[in-house]
């Protein structure tokens, strides 16, 4: 769990003036909505569309949530008639809709259960993301929670202190998994059987310029990781651009200035930072709930932990949006339950630990209505145009719509694969590691342009074989469901599933896109 200074929460505090001026400036047509955009971000918040009504991203660091945090979820939601939530690959929730009266008292009660909006968007350090089952997962290399701990509260630390030209994004991953994304962020930390880190940085997806971050350090003792990430923002504001925004995401330091140049600067200002007194004392919180052995589940969204006779509970609504009620059920339940803990994933699967089996049946009776049934099912989504006032797109509907017409027209989709989904080239559905991205563009049909989303493939980012997927072709929004019934067919009659059928018919894929409109 994350712990931050006094003085620092007193200066987070003493930030809310300037947000709550903001706020009130812009609901009364006084701010427009770039300009508010360019002080909301920074605290966590932005107008939706339309302008009437905003959001409230509470970052959890490593996608935690302890259960005092579960029951203040659960209170917020009814207290202020939440209608829209949505789980971001950031690994934080957003609840949406909110009027600006209620946007400001959100805020400020987060503060109380350790909840930090600050920061959750704008140009900070943004919430550190992580394995979400470290600590429980029976394969992980080593628990990395009290590294993800500690640098998500020196991350926070920061916010006040630092000038960056654009946002600073952290990453870890246990080694087994890359649900962390340590491998293409900012800066990231990929877990050794050795027990060290692997250090990567100036990665990044988007529309512009994505790349894989560059491997700058191996074997580091993980009591050491400050450090680098004190470094990096040192030489991120040094080498930033700060005249062309556009430009600005630190993935485009060493395409300027050369790989090889890029980690050279970075180990000088590594020099000066280890000149600070930054080590690591890690502090264990092992897991001491014990159950007795019983049979073991046969749902399959219960799965084992390293724990003897303990569980985690996987719940992926559908679009990353949950049924408000089966939600607020699942708090209210998880604060009846001794040691229950949330953690967040980056594509946007909730998981409910330290549950003895019998508590486990419970939780996944809650949420069978309202999970993912399949790998297709469970696809990766951002909250789309409807809502966000950047986007081009309504990523969300679309993918809804899309389930919605394959189930009446009866497609098996069990061998389709977990699209990623951005409704523009911000990547917030981080398309490009997807085995198929979908990305937010538009598609001339005869004289005019339609909606449309650009069709990626060959994305992954199993950790040591990442690679960012390529563009094939543009298909219109409507015929979305068109190219996946067809892609659905194609794999019935091969029997295989899409990740184990690619990459010997790329070229197959490729006509397919292309003769759809």
């Amino acid at each position: 769990m994350i712990s931050i200074s006094e003085k620092t929460k007193t200066t987070l505090k003493n930030a809310y003036p300037e947000f709550e001026d903001a706020c009130h400036a812009f609901f009364r047509q006084e701010l427009p909505a770039s300009k508010y955009k360019g002080i909301s971000g920074k605290f966590g918040s932005y107008a939706e569309r339309g302008g009437k009504t905003g959001m409230i991203r509470m970052r959890f660091s490593g996608g935690l949530i302890t259960k005092k945090q579960i029951q203040f979820l659960a209170d917020a939601l009814e207290k202020y008639n939440v209608s829209l939530v949505h789980f971001t690959t950031g690994q934080a929730i957003q609840y949406h809709k909110l009027n600006e009266k209620d946007i400001l008292s959100l805020y400020q009660e987060c503060f109380d259960q350790d909840i930090y909006c600050a920061g959750g968007g704008g140009d900070n350090p943004r919430n550190v993301t992580a394995s979400p089952l470290r600590g429980v997962d029976p394969k992980e290399y080593f628990d990395i929670s009290p590294y993800v701990d500690a640098a998500a509260s020196y991350a926070i630390t920061l916010i006040p202190q630092l000038h960056l030209p654009r946002k600073y994004k952290i990453g870890f991953s246990n080694g087994t998994d890359n649900e962390g994304h340590a491998t293409f962020k900012d800066l990231g930390f990929l877990a050794k059987k050795n027990g060290t880190f692997d250090v990567y940085a100036a990665g990044g997806l988007g529309a512009s310029n994505p790349r894989l971050g560059i491997k700058v350090a191996e074997n580091v003792d993980p009591t050491k990781i400050l450090y680098y990430i004190d470094a990096f923002a040192q030489v991120f504001m040094k080498y930033g651009d700060y005249t062309n925004r556009a430009k600005a995401r630190s993935r485009f330091m060493p395409t300027n200035l050369g790989d090889d140049e890029f980690r050279r600067i970075f180990q000088t200002y590594l020099a000066q930072s280890e000149e600070k007194d930054l080590d690591i004392t890690p502090v264990a919180t092992p897991i001491t709930k014990t159950a007795l052995a019983v049979a073991a589940p046969t749902n399959p969204r219960i799965h084992p932990q390293k724990q003897d006779n303990l569980y985690y509970v996987s719940y992926h609504p559908i679009a990353g949006t949950p049924d408000r009620d089966v939600f607020h059920r699942l708090l209210q339940y998880l604060t009846t339950v001794d040691d229950a803990e949330i953690r967040l994933n980056s594509d946007e699967t909730l998981y409910a630990i330290n549950l003895t089996a019998e508590e486990a049946a419970k939780a996944a009776a809650i949420i069978e209505s309202d999970t993912a049934k399949n790998t297709f099912e469970s696809s990766v989504c951002c909250i789309g145009a409807a809502i966000c006032q950047q986007g081009i797109r309504n990523s969300h509907a679309m993918f809804l719509h899309t389930i919605d017409a394959l189930h009446k027209n009866h497609v098996d989709t069990s061998l389709l694969p977990q699209l990623h989904i951005s409704g523009c080239p911000a990547s917030c559905g981080t398309p490009q590691i997807g085995a198929i991205g979908l990305r937010g563009a538009a598609k001339k049909i005869g004289n005019t342009m339609q909606p449309a989303f650009a069709v990626l493939a060959g994305g992954s980012y199993v950790p040591t074989k990442e690679h960012l997927g390529t563009q094939i072709g543009v298909i219109t929004e409507a015929n979305i469901p068109v190219f996946l019934t067809k892609l659905a067919n194609t794999l019935e009659k091969a029997g295989q599933p899409f990740t184990a059928w690619y990459p010997a018919h790329q070229e197959e894929f490729a006509v397919l896109v292309n003769a759809i409109e």
